[in-house]
């Protein structure tokens, strides 16, 4: 490409527009019809001299500073702005996730061990935290800490949007013993679950890409994935627990939960069922 400052234009004004007629993130292929007017305009032509043999993926990975891609098995790429990823996740039936150990690397919180990630292997190590490991195979990740867990709840609470006697009642979780249990069963009782997630999204994606570029790691676009079995899952939870009835401990657990947190639990349902049923 013959000005890197000329494609960012054209990146950046396609993206706005795809923006504006898609109403949030912009599939690939209107994204990439886009581009091709856009560029003429500037006195360019999509694919550039040189690059006619690359994937329109591999061609977006140069941009990594302006955008960020989805990709879904079956269908077509999403692209959003590299600030705002929530705008890929479409709906409750279809939610976008940070691969799991990778969302786990930035958000388990640890006082024995470290999380690393290892460059060739695109994979998370973890190692006792007074272990250095060899920086040219390992970087280092930032331990999660309590106090970046609270700040992003106070952070939510005290964002637009919030109605202001909702966040009244939303801080003064963050200064419980369980804070964190106690903002989200908040959370799910003035039907915040799913704002939550999107803003959560948001500020670890830009956490994510901020250590990236300080580790000098590349993006990658496997790190999201689009799970649309996630609905299902929460209603099959539910139900389990509800077999339990009110007493039952599991039944305790689920009902403090919200949908996003039940997503994530790993035990696998049938063996759930069974268990109730015994």
């Amino acid at each position: 490409m013959k000005s890197n400052e000329v494609w960012d234009q054209i990146i950046t004004t396609a993206l706005n527009e795809g923006m504006q007629i898609s109403g949030g993130a912009v599939p690939g292929a209107k994204l990439r019809q886009l581009i091709n007017l856009i560029a003429a305009k500037h006195g360019e032509q999509y694919p550039p001299p040189g690059e006619e043999d690359k994937k329109f993926t591999e061609f977006l990975n140069q941009f990594s500073s302006l955008l960020i891609v989805l990709k879904r098995t079956g269908q077509d790429i999403l692209i959003a702005p590299a600030d705002k990823p929530q705008l890929l996740d479409l709906s409750q039936d279809a939610s976008t996730e940070l691969r799991e150990d990778i969302f786990e690397a930035f958000t388990r919180i640890s006082s024995h061990q470290k999380p690393w990630y290892e460059r060739g292997a695109d994979r998370i190590i973890w190692a006792a935290t007074e272990e250095t490991l060899n920086s040219d195979k390992f970087a280092t990740i930032p331990s999660a800490s309590l106090e970046q867990e609270l700040g992003d709840r106070k952070a939510f609470a005290s964002s637009p949007g919030i109605d202001p006697e909702v966040k009244d009642n939303l801080l003064p979780t963050l200064q419980e013993h369980s804070a964190l249990w106690a903002f989200s069963k908040a959370i799910k009782k003035y039907g915040l679950s799913r704002r939550w997630h999107l803003f959560r999204f948001q500020e670890i994606v830009k956490r994510i890409r901020h250590w990236c570029e300080s580790q000098h790691v590349d993006w990658h676009a496997e790190w999201l994935r689009t799970r649309a079995e996630g609905a299902a899952k929460v209603q099959i939870m539910k139900r389990a627990a509800s077999i339990g009835g009110e007493n039952h401990l599991f039944g305790k657990l689920i009902e403090n939960l919200n949908d996003e947190e039940l997503k994530r639990v790993s035990l696998p349902l049938d063996i759930v069922i069974k268990l109730l049923q015994k």
